[in-house]
């Protein structure tokens, strides 16, 4: 092979190469655009969960006072209850 085509085909190396390597960065650029996406959802689910928890547990807190006010009130119907009976 004569230098003519050697440097032909080293100069259609170095283009196919140039392409590729341009090629390569946009996909970098995708992949670095993808995971900040995937990152801001993930913060939103993290937040999200965290508010979660923190209305659930104040629920339970609610859920708990009610509970006792409840029983409390049954406790004191009983005992009117009681008091009826022996009125009775």
């Amino acid at each position: 092979m004569d230098d003519n085509k050697v440097a032909i085909l080293l100069e259609d190396f170095r283009a196919q190469f140039r392409t590729f390597g341009e090629g390569l960065d946009g996909l970098k650029d995708e992949l670095k655009d993808f995971r900040n996406e995937t990152n801001r959802r993930l913060e939103s689910l993290e937040n999200k969960a965290t508010n979660l928890a923190i209305e659930f547990k104040s629920f339970k807190t609610d859920n708990k006072q009610d509970h006792q006010q409840l029983m409390q009130a049954i406790k004191e119907t009983d005992t009117e209850v009681q008091k009826l009976k022996r009125i009775k």
